[in-house]
């Protein structure tokens, strides 16, 4: 039941920290609410990393962290195409096209050998569906984000390849050497090309999104430690099904009929991935 819990709450977290960064980002600019996000993960993690694990140890870990400094790199780019397609299209449509990075990974487990069985090529022909479907714009409100979640889902597939990779470290450890090195490349490109000015009345939402999706970090793990990885496996990627809610019910959002479809075979072809990987 707790790791249910968890699984679900991490989902809630990135869903509304998703909420909070598309408010900012249409008032001030992408960049700026990359700041913000990544040095309130910053400031939090990289403290407590260093007073519970420590630097890296051995070759074998520095190679690890060399992989997890990969992920915040390539972070810089998958978090920016998300914000770009955030600041443009529904909420939840773009964090269920974002979603798809899970199929992205199958896909590439796939084209380096491993067996294609009938439930995972059921899984990727509903993803495939479901994104086609959710990108329709026809008659709803927009799909014009559509193009930059499905680039931020392929870009956050190969930082999930990058943490797999860099295994030999904490998940603490990889938090905090990624952020740091997306902070490290976000805040110059930031600065050359504008300021990283928030108003008053959204730094709250502005911090409040770094923290939830550092919640929505701690919370993955959680749920990955105490259950089964079947069940945190469907229950951590809820986002986009979370995502979907919340634009209903707080931005009035309000996609066509084959949108619709398309959100429901998306999210049940990341479920059975999850649930078969």
């Amino acid at each position: 039941m707790l790791s249910i819990l968890s699984g679900l709450l991490s989902s809630l977290s990135y869903a509304a920290s998703d909420l909070f960064s598309q408010n900012v980002t249409r008032h001030t600019r992408v960049l700026t609410q990359m700041v913000w996000v990544l040095a309130t993960g910053v400031v939090v993690v990289v403290p407590i990393a260093l007073l519970v694990v420590g630097l890296p140890q051995g070759e074998a870990q520095w190679r690890a962290a060399g992989f997890a400094a990969l992920a915040g790199a390539l972070y810089f780019f998958a978090f920016f195409c998300l914000l770009r397609a955030l600041s443009t299209g529904d909420l939840g449509l773009v964090s269920t096209l974002n979603a798809l990075q899970g199929a992205y990974v199958a896909v590439t487990v796939i084209l380096l050998g491993a067996k294609v069985t009938p439930l995972l090529a059921l899984a990727l022909s509903a993803c495939v569906l479901g994104g086609l479907c959710t990108s329709f714009e026809g008659h709803a409100k927009t799909a014009k984000g559509a193009p930059w979640a499905l680039a931020s889902g392929l870009l956050f597939a190969a930082v999930m390849l990058c943490y797999h990779a860099a295994g030999a470290i904490s998940w603490l450890s990889q938090s905090a050497i990624s952020r740091s090195v997306s902070l490290l490349v976000t805040l110059p490109v930031a600065l050359l090309s504008g300021r990283i000015y928030v108003p008053r009345n959204l730094r709250g939402r502005a911090i409040g999104a770094g923290l939830l999706e550092l919640g929505g970090v701690v919370l993955l793990t959680i749920a990955f430690a105490i259950g089964p990885p079947t069940v945190a496996g469907v229950t951590t990627t809820q986002f986009g099904t979370f995502a979907v809610l919340l634009g209903y019910v707080v931005l009035h959002e309000r996609p066509n009929p084959l949108q619709w479809a398309g959100v429901g075979c998306t999210l049940a072809g990341v479920s059975l991935l999850a649930a078969i990987g």
